[in-house]
């Protein structure tokens, strides 16, 4: 096959091919107790080659499938579990840390995960048997496990302890699955991509959307680190990573390990930071996903239903900057901005919408650069504050419809590499000016002052590389895992919703809120989930 893009390649000719694929592979409701008959015909599909490929892009479109997933309801769910901002009315239990297991965003998030599970295993347990070039089963073989690696990791960050289904239901499966420790999902999870990082090949010999060997070392070292510092929090007394202790005292380890395959990451071909800030501006423009800033993106396009609704969940609603019909689901708030990030960043300054006009509204950005002050569009008679602010890295004028966005939603971007490699060697040598070097090659690239760790306490450390992190990363998902895995949640938290200290609920966290709860309904069907 030529070297194309995956999104270009659902689109090909055997596109209705692979849609009776997707019905074989993912027609049952049910995700952990699929009905054993559902096997049947993936065990006959499974043939040659193509059947292979095809499933396998299969497995990959699957998380976009429906709305529980990197479609539209985890990016939220992420996002308001964290101190950035609001999300939708939906979202409220969220914000005000009061999120049960009857929560109505949970079920289609769970469930879509673990159809995403199923057609990863799927792959996983029949490409292996079919008669075809060894190095291309390999390297599907490996970016199927790139996939169930990444879809458990999410699992277990957001979840705590899950069902582990690592091969397809077998017939005479009747119950679901208990909940497995979090060392045994890890185990899983790093064996998965040690195996992908060995077998996936490089962005220069496979088509641009696919995972790498790059993309695996990355998100394996996005792991390790967040074992490492997780643990570390936990032995620290962080009662929300407690369960974190069950890795051991010697979280040194793991930070080594984080290193290890961030140097390798890095070290690849065809991978290479931007060096201005218009190009670092440009790694968000929704025509250049997969730029050589990229290790892994979930793909959109602008063709018929492959589009997404990244711009509309991202950015003001009406304003000519996403699709139309409902948007503006998730913005930031002051109380984030205030305390978490230098307003004069260019990270910042150009990461954010400065002004947009409405049907009837004027918006400008106001001086503190966290709300907009309006004006009515016809009199230019002043209409208030909006205490909010709206990334500008989602940005797709050219949607037309809440779905029709090209912009692809960044899983993993080299830059955080470079920061996870500073905070792992800051970590390892208890040396917070080792960082330098990696944090300046990013500040350097975007016109600002050198960063210095020298003189720095661990603690200060931490504190100033979160904020490197929520600048570089503003919005794109990384928040709240950050504020776990460190064990800051409640205090930056409280420092965001009740900067005051008046005692309003949305600025109360505890440790049961490092994680959310399994959904009711997932509870009462499995009767081996406590």
């Amino acid at each position: 096959m030529n070297k194309i893009t995956l999104k270009k390649y659902i689109k090909m000719k055997n596109f209705a091919y692979l849609l009776m694929v997707v019905v074989m592979l993912t027609s049952c409701e049910s995700v952990l107790q699929e009905e054993p008959k559902t096997q049947t015909g993936t065990d006959f599909f499974y043939q040659n080659e193509q059947d292979a490929l095809n499933a396998l892009t299969a497995a990959y479109a699957q998380m976009k499938a429906g709305f529980g997933y990197y479609s539209q309801q985890f990016l939220s769910n992420v996002f308001a579990s964290s101190d950035q901002g609001r999300s939708s009315w939906k979202h409220n239990d969220y914000y005000n840390g009061v999120l049960t297991s009857s929560n109505t965003t949970l079920p289609d998030t769970w469930n879509q995960i673990y159809k995403a599970i199923r057609d990863a295993n799927n792959v996983i347990y029949n490409v292996p048997r079919i008669d075809m070039d060894e190095r291309v089963r390999a390297r599907i073989v490996g970016e199927a496990k790139f996939l169930r690696a990444l879809h458990y990791f999410n699992l277990v960050r957001c979840f705590g302890e899950v069902p582990l289904r690592t091969i397809p239901v077998q017939p005479g499966e009747e119950n679901g699955l208990p909940v497995s420790p979090i060392t045994d999902i890890y185990d899983i999870i790093i064996s998965d991509l040690k195996y992908a990082s060995e077998n996936c090949w490089g962005r220069l010999d496979v088509e641009l959307g696919r995972a790498t060997n790059a993309s695996a070392q990355a998100l394996l070292a996005r792991v390790y680190l967040h074992i490492a510092s997780s643990a570390r929090s936990a032995s620290e007394g962080s009662e929300g990573c407690a369960p974190y202790a069950a890795f051991g005292a010697d979280y040194t380890a793991y930070y080594e390990a984080c290193k290890m395959y961030c140097d390798l990451a890095i070290s690849q071909p065809g991978y290479q930071l931007v060096s201005t800030l218009d190009d670092w501006v440009n790694i968000f423009d929704p025509t250049k996903g997969n730029n050589s800033e990229i290790l892994f993106d979930i793909q959109s396009s602008s063709a018929t239903e492959q589009g997404s609704t990244v711009s509309n969940l991202f950015s003001p609603r009406n304003a000519g900057l996403s699709g139309g019909g409902w948007g503006g689901t998730n913005w930031a708030i002051a109380g984030f901005v205030k305390n978490n990030v230098d307003v004069a960043d260019p990270r910042y300054v150009n990461g954010i919408i400065h002004e947009f006009e409405t049907e009837t509204l004027r918006h400008e950005l106001n001086p503190k650069m966290d709300g907009y002050v309006r004006f009515d569009l016809e009199t230019g008679a002043s209409k208030g504050k909006l205490n909010r602010v709206y990334t500008s890295k989602y940005i797709d004028s050219d949607a037309t419809t809440e779905a029709t966005s090209q912009q692809n939603w960044h899983v993993i971007r080299l830059s955080d590499v470079y920061l996870m490699r500073a905070e792992a060697l800051a970590e390892i040598n208890q040396a917070p000016q080792l960082a330098n070097a990696d944090v300046n090659t990013l500040r350097t690239r975007v016109g600002m002052a050198d960063f210095d760790g020298i003189g720095m306490t661990m603690s200060d450390f931490r504190d100033a590389l979160l904020r490197e992190r929520a600048a570089e990363l503003f919005m794109e998902g990384n928040r709240w895992f950050d504020l776990t895995r460190m064990g800051v949640y409640e205090e930056k938290i409280k420092l965001a919703f009740d900067p005051k200290n008046r005692g309003l609920q949305a600025g109360i966290r505890g440790a049961e809120d490092y994680t959310w709860p399994i959904p009711i309904t997932e509870v009462s069907a499995n009767s081996n989930i406590d």
